[in-house]
């Protein structure tokens, strides 16, 4: 039977930019905002109505979409992608309120939030690959005009850089799902249909040479997600947009794009190429431990808010790669679980760094002559300093928190297996104590700079939306017991197809 509340979840965002483009402005940031938060109680009702206890896919909806080709229109949720329900959920309503009084173009900002909103659903929940292509290919487009509108001075550079990358990014992995297709009797787009192995085995010809369908596939499909991720070192265009992107446009980029773009990664790889994933599970590893180094490195050297933002995005990617090439249950479900309490820490930590930047009129916390520009706002911004500290303390894996938990797992999960990894990935953390918190030093602490003495607090809309997400890092860090149970049987199902 049909579950028709996922495809409501999906496209009531949707409807709702077209509706709100046609009644007056006073209005539509209302329906704006009424859209997203019926879609995002639709994800959280279909969450809490799973059973833990099933591996299979739950709130399933499905019928033929281009039959002829074998293309079908296949909605579900697992444990694999209902972490990213919530954060989506979550995340969407937050960013709509955080863009409340915009002046330019609101009817169209909000609009495209809600188009991307229903994308990146659409991507988490399709189970077939085409479908799920053209989702993903659909989110990426946003964020041109979302850019290049609203951007900073050198935001048509930027926009355009990102859209060339997604979509190299897309032709890859469009060659990919060729690949698979034509792959298997009676072709098929069915993730349902291809997981197993199916794949294993088969080879095509390409230029007089035999090559393996499963090898060629995943890397096609690694390489396009790479250049979204990101991944070292296709990350140029990433931290472009960080500096030139308006702060609720790079959240969800940071937020809302990168996991998702992990979770492909997980679904697809471990579902097709199972072989292939365990023979390539160290090179993965080998990246993540670079990214981990690499985001790091550069995070130390960054003098301002945006660029500090997007290179620990960079790092804390590496940590989910290496939680994915571990091949453990722990390991793997540490990487799914890092995706939701990553999500919503880059998010707090956007957002937070957005609040400076509006109210100083920039987000560079060091000079030139390596001097702070802020300093003291704890004194005159409580709410503040308590949101920065609880996002940091999150993104550094303290206790308490929701990143201690994905942190914990993933590292857990790989020292059986990886422990020269693990040493490096400790101190890739530590390395990120020392940054995070020379950050708020300079920013929180310390006598206040000049012009910061009169500076504004949270407003009650503020709070509004800070609250909710500083809530879910504390709630999902102190009792993350549910949220494990949902994982961990489609986690270990995916796992018996390797081993």
């Amino acid at each position: 039977m049909s579950n028709h509340l996922i495809s409501l979840m999906i496209f009531f965002p949707f409807f709702g930019a077209l509706l709100q483009a046609f009644v007056p402005n006073v209005k539509s940031r209302w329906i704006a905002l009424a859209a997203s938060l019926v879609s995002s109680v639709f994800a959280i009702v279909l969450v809490v109505s799973m059973q833990p206890q099933i591996a299979d896919l739950q709130a399933s909806e499905t019928f033929p979409w281009v039959g002829s080709y074998a293309i079908s229109y296949d909605m579900a949720i697992d444990g694999l992608n209902a972490l990213l329900v919530i954060l989506i959920a979550l995340l969407f309503p937050i960013l709509l309120a955080s863009e409340w009084n915009q002046k330019t173009g609101r009817k169209g900002m909000h609009g495209l939030f809600l188009i991307l909103q229903t994308a990146l659903f659409g991507a988490v929940c399709a189970q077939d690959l085409f479908l799920q292509f053209f989702f993903w290919g659909l989110s990426a487009l946003p964020f041109y005009f979302l850019v290049g509108i609203w951007g900073g001075e050198g935001r048509e550079k930027a926009s355009f850089n990102a859209i060339v990358g997604a979509s190299l990014s897309g032709a890859l992995i469009f060659s990919a799902l060729i690949l698979v297709y034509y792959s298997v009797d009676p072709h098929s787009f069915s993730l349902r249909e291809l997981s197993g192995g199916k794949l294993g085995g088969k080879v095509f010809e390409f230029l007089g040479y035999s090559l393996p369908v499963s090898g060629t596939a995943f890397a096609l499909m690694s390489a396009g997600l790479s250049l979204r991720a990101p991944i070292w070192p296709f990350h140029g265009w990433f931290t472009e947009v960080a500096q030139e992107a308006p702060s609720s446009v790079f959240v969800a980029l940071a937020a809302g794009t990168v996991p998702v773009a992990m979770y492909i990664l997980i679904k697809d790889c471990y579902l097709l190429f199972p072989e292939t994933l365990g023979s390539a599970a160290q090179i993965i590893v080998a990246v993540g431990t670079i990214n981990l180094i690499m985001g790091g490195i550069c995070a130390a050297s960054q003098d301002g808010l945006r660029r500090l933002l997007a290179f620990v995005c960079l790092s804390e990617v590496g940590l989910v790669l290496m939680g994915i090439g571990s091949l453990s249950a722990t390991g793997v479900v540490g990487a799914v679980y890092q995706q939701l309490v990553l999500g919503l820490g880059l998010a707090g930590f956007g957002l937070f760094s957005g609040l400076i930047s509006e109210r100083a009129g920039h987000a560079t916390f060091l000079n030139a002559e390596g001097e702070r520009n802020f300093g003291g706002i704890a004194t005159r911004a409580p709410l503040i300093s308590i949101v920065a500290g609880i996002v940091v303390a999150s993104l550094l894996g303290f206790p308490g928190f929701g990143g201690f938990v994905g942190h914990a797992l993933v590292i857990i999960g790989s020292y059986s297996i990886h422990p020269v990894t693990v040493v490096v990935a400790g101190g890739a953390l530590l390395l990120a104590s020392y940054y995070l918190f020379s950050m708020y030093r300079f920013v929180f602490l310390g006598k206040p700079g000049a012009g910061f003495h009169s500076f504004q607090d949270l407003t009650m809309r503020e709070r509004g939306y800070m609250l909710p997400l500083v809530s879910a890092l504390l709630i999902f860090g102190l009792y993350p017991k549910p949220l494990i149970d949902l994982i961990r049987p489609t986690v270990l199902t995916l796992l018996s197809t390797i081993k």
